[in-house]
């Protein structure tokens, strides 16, 4: 079965519920206020089976100016538009706003009604049509379908039952297997069963049992039951409109304009980089009223710095929980005049620039070509992205979709995998270029230092601890760049640096291991190795980072000394049980105030063991003697 949704539009007092009675045998004024008014004042709904393969649902939205909220509210889901116009008054000013609107919000295919023919000669119908013809010069309903009817006497109705199927076949099925989407439009309680909401599913499905995000707030919610079509059933599928029992939520929590949706995907955020389609020039900082869904939300719209017509920042109100490619309409927040439409990008940046990246994939969205989606998203990134990140900033896709997309870029070398994650090749050749540089002056500037710290460099180049993770053992992999002990080297410097470490211990091996040489500093360091004191000061430094030099208190002692004095230990205890301070003072001929810190030292390394005031072998000293 496939499913569509179909919505009115049209001027108020026009016949859209009269002509959707006529169709369905529902009326959609269910309000009070409705039947005594004779207008619609919010959305209604109704079914109709087009054939045993295609039910439509409709969405009757108001037409007066005053409603124009809950008509923006039903439009927002719509397959297929029906414009009525009613023949005894021809085009009127809701007529071409609505029509505006329709094309704003990308709706691609529509029927043109022309009702209350009975109520007119045909003379005046020819004029009615001809002045229908004038409206739709160059809009996306120039060349659709057009009936003649009486909601009536029933003239006509036949033949837009007709092209109403016509139109279904034609229409996108949408996708079932895309993550579960739902803008809530009606809000209710039924007694012993709790929250019941409706909505027009736009992707995915939902069945009894599902667990299901309600956002802004981001509440868990489970579905108790479904129903569609006034049928229970198991679960609701894309293109219908659904009524869903919640649990875990009070109806008094939910509001129209929130929306339900698998919790991975959607993004939530106050502001947001958006292509606008303007039907007149708007002054940076203007407040705006913006529908999209089924909400209204208040906001803000500021012009970028590169001056670009077509892109401005949305500062809202409220957090706004929406997907990449949303479209909506905007109106003056007062008086409340049709601004434009508007297509929502990505959640804005500090910048005020929206950047070359951002315009692309804007592109990329307004055509919903899916692989240059991805791509544009990975570009944009400076870092490397799970998968499950780029389907939630893709907006509302099929995940297949993405991971075939990912899946022939990686085959285009596009794109690079590293381990789990995914980065743009460009991305990643500006990091290495950007660490390269940053390497460039610290090795120019201390030539004696085996790297840069792998956390100055991420944090210079703005990743997360886990990205830099994938791309530091992508530099090293390829040999690009050279990790090692946390710091990170250019590989021309690796190469230098370990011939010059290597001659430094060298060097240390001679002149530090002398019997009656025990601490050392860096100026003793520097005498030794005839070193300025600048240069014997890293000189110190790295053997001490490096384990080579020992700080034993306020001593520090040349880790080979170490392993003479622990040699000189094990020949000692082979004929005496204990060791007193004084006694390893007067053994390796140092002060007292070298010789108990280094016995604590032992202690803590478990070569010796303290007894009273005196010391016994340690396990690991009689492991070594053993050995």
């Amino acid at each position: 079965m496939k499913y569509v949704i179909i919505g009115t539009a049209g001027h108020v007092d026009h016949g859209k519920s009269a002509l959707i009675k006529a169709l369905t045998g529902t009326d959609t004024d269910r309000l009070k206020e409705e039947k005594a008014r004779g207008i619609s004042i919010d959305l209604g709904f109704a079914t109709l089976e087009l054939s045993s393969e295609i039910m439509a649902g409709i969405v009757d939205v108001p037409g007066h100016e005053r409603f124009l909220k809950n008509m923006l509210a039903g439009t927002g889901g719509i397959d297929l538009a029906l414009l009525v116009i009613a023949a005894d008054e021809g085009v009127m000013p809701q007529t071409r706003e609505h029509l505006a609107m329709l094309h704003l919000l990308g709706i691609k295919q529509g029927i043109i009604v022309i009702n209350k023919v009975d109520k007119v000669d045909e003379e005046w119908l020819e004029l009615v049509d001809e002045e229908v013809s004038e409206l739709l010069t160059d809009t996306f309903l120039a060349d659709a379908p057009r009936c003649r009817v009486s909601a009536v006497n029933g003239k006509g109705l036949s033949c837009l039952k007709e092209q109403l199927l016509k139109a279904a076949c034609a229409v996108v099925l949408r996708d079932s297997l895309a993550p579960f989407r739902l803008w809530i439009d009606r809000i209710f309680t039924i007694k012993g069963y709790g929250a019941v909401v409706t909505g027009s599913v736009l992707s995915g499905t939902a069945a009894v049992g599902d667990a299901l995000t309600l956002y802004p707030s981001g509440r868990q919610v489970r579905v108790r039951g479904t129903e569609s079509h006034g049928q229970k059933v198991d679960a609701v599928y894309a293109g219908q409109r659904a009524a869903l029992n919640l649990a875990g939520v009070a109806a008094s929590e939910i509001t129209r304009g929130m929306s339900l949706s698998n919790e991975a995907y959607g993004q939530i955020d106050t502001v947001w980089d958006v292509m606008v389609m303007l039907q007149q020039p708007l002054e940076s900082g203007t407040r705006v009223r913006m529908h999209i869904g089924t909400g209204e939300f208040l906001g803000r719209l500021y012009s970028f710095k590169e001056g670009l017509p077509h892109y401005m920042r949305l500062i809202a109100e409220e957090p706004l929980a929406v997907g990449a490619g949303d479209r909506g309409i905007i109106r003056l927040y007062s008086p409340q005049l049709l601004l434009g439409g508007v297509m929502l990008i990505a959640p804005g940046k500090q910048s005020r620039r929206i950047g070359e990246h951002r315009t692309l994939l804007a592109q990329a969205l307004l055509e919903r070509d899916t692989r240059t989606i991805v791509y544009k998203i990975l570009t944009e990134n400076k870092g490397p992205m799970a998968d499950g990140e780029i389907k939630r900033q893709a907006g509302y896709i099929n995940s297949r979709q993405v991971d075939r997309s990912l899946a022939v870029l990686e085959e285009e070398q596009k794109i690079v995998m590293l381990d789990r994650l995914f980065i743009a090749r460009s991305s990643l050749q500006t990091l290495t270029q950007q660490c390269a540089a940053l390497l460039e002056v610290f090795h120019r500037e201390q030539p004696e230092r085996a790297g840069l710290s792998r956390e100055i460099i991420r944090h210079k180049l703005e990743l997360a601890d886990k990205s830099f993770d994938k791309v530091a053992a992508y530099w090293n992999t390829e040999g690009t760049l050279i990790s090692h002990d946390g710091e990170i080297a250019l590989p021309s410097h690796a190469i230098k640096y370990r011939a010059w470490f290597q001659e430094l211990i060298n060097n240390c091996d001679q002149v530090l291991a002398e019997p009656d040489f025990l601490t050392i500093d860096a100026a003793i360091l520097g005498e030794k190795l005839k070193l300025v004191p600048e240069k014997a000061n890293i000189a110190f430094n790295i053997l001490l980072s490096k384990g080579l030099i020992i700080q034993v208190d306020t001593a520090y002692i040349y880790q080979k000394t170490i392993q003479k004095i622990i040699q000189i230990l094990q020949q000692y205890f082979r004929n005496n049980e204990e060791l007193t301070v004084s006694q390893l003072r007067t053994m390796i001929h140092t002060s007292r105030k070298v010789a108990l810190p280094l016995l604590e030292y032992f202690d803590m390394c478990k070569y010796t063991v303290r007894v009273g005031d005196a010391r016994r072998p340690g396990l690991k000293l009689m492991a070594s003697s053993e050995n």
